[in-house]
């Protein structure tokens, strides 16, 4: 079979465009790649707080104990521990057949009372008139009057043990005194109580108290008057503010360890004995140098940040303060308006070439 004299010619003119091709991508590749595509940003400065946090809880800031006003058996609870209250809702029921039997009592000899009171002002008025018309002696209408004042004596007595009688009643249900919620139920059913036994603690909520532990190292920076930002989980994104009202030696604690004491206004829905998270300012560091948090790159000397200088990344270990909000203090290694790698600064290395496609700041 003889050979088409074409097909070598084809082959040659494939080779040589494949070649050519091959060139061009090999010059554009080394054109589109002198180094690594960063952004750059420049070291800012600013006043920076010094924070101190810890956890701690709130209270009620009034936590007024109720009591048992009578001697008696509890016989039903209507309120436990947690339960919200409104000023005069039912919290408990104590045995109230002796005050019933009592006032039943009361009332019977209050009504014999009265019915021995008008007979005798009508005997006194029958014998007044009498004295006018000079048919008795003064001093038998003297003695008639005096018993008309020992029977009324003895009616005002009967009324005052009925009263009381009425009072202890009512006093065998047990009410809120105040709005708030049950912070501790110190009772159970059956149980025998006397006359200011503690039943219930309650616990308001528009004034609270944030009690919030520290240890000796952080408590000898703490003073009266410092500002505190609270934070807690049972209202996601509710802060409340405030000052420390006094710090308190934790007792018991054989360290230097101290409560300190924090009194709000409740900003929405916190409740007495809800954690918080407190922050509390102790210092401020003036015209401190800061970066954006994206910039500090973990390595094997520590931290660092890559200064850009003349298109190539120098490596810069440095010494972080305080972070906050995305951004980061530097209190040793940079200084103030040198230019530094954000994005892609964690593929630098020192001395490698970049480039920022003119996204100076």
């Amino acid at each position: 079979m003889k050979m088409n004299s074409r097909y070598p010619v084809l082959l040659l003119c494939a080779v040589v465009a494949l070649l050519d091709a091959c060139s061009r991508d090999a010059a554009t590749g080394a054109v589109s790649a002198p180094g690594t595509l960063v952004t750059v940003v420049a070291a800012g400065s600013r006043d920076v707080p010094v924070a101190v946090s810890t956890m701690g809880r709130v209270e009620g800031r009034a936590s007024p104990l109720v009591a048992a006003e009578v001697d008696a058996r509890v016989l039903r609870l209507t309120v436990d521990e947690g339960d919200a209250l409104a000023v005069g809702d039912v919290m408990a029921e104590l045995d109230a057949t002796t005050f019933a039997l009592e006032l039943r009592a009361a009332s019977a000899e209050t009504a014999r009372a009265q019915a021995m009171l008008d007979n005798e002002e009508r005997r006194v008025a029958r014998l007044h008139d009498l004295l006018q018309k000079g048919s008795i002696a003064r001093e038998q209408y003297d003695d008639a009057a005096a018993q008309l004042a020992v029977v009324r004596a003895q009616r005002q007595a009967v009324e005052a043990r009925l009263r009381l009688a009425d009072d202890q009643l009512g006093k065998a249900i047990v009410r809120a005194p105040i709005a708030g919620r049950v912070q501790a139920r110190l009772v159970s059913v059956g149980d025998f109580v006397k006359r200011g036994n503690p039943l219930f603690e309650i616990a308001t909520s528009g004034a609270l108290r944030a009690l919030l532990p520290f240890p000796e190292p952080l408590a000898a920076q703490l003073r009266p008057g410092l500002a505190v930002s609270l934070s807690t989980p049972v209202a996601p994104g509710s802060v409340a503010r405030g000052v420390i009202a006094e710090l308190r030696p934790a007792v018991g604690a054989q360290s230097r360890a101290v409560w300190a004491i924090v009194d709000i206004d409740n900003p929405g829905d916190w409740r007495p004995d809800s954690t918080v998270r407190a922050q509390i300012v102790v210092a401020t560091h003036a015209d401190a140098v800061v970066v954006p948090e994206r910039c500090l790159v973990r390595r094997p000397a520590g931290e660092v940040v890559y200064v850009i200088v003349e298109g190539r990344a120098a490596q810069r270990v440095v010494m972080v303060g305080e972070r906050f909000d995305g951004v980061a203090e530097i209190s040793a290694g940079l200084a103030a308006g040198e230019l530094i790698a954000l994005e892609g600064a964690g593929y630098l290395s020192d001395g490698a070439l970049v480039r920022t496609d003119g996204n100076l700041p």
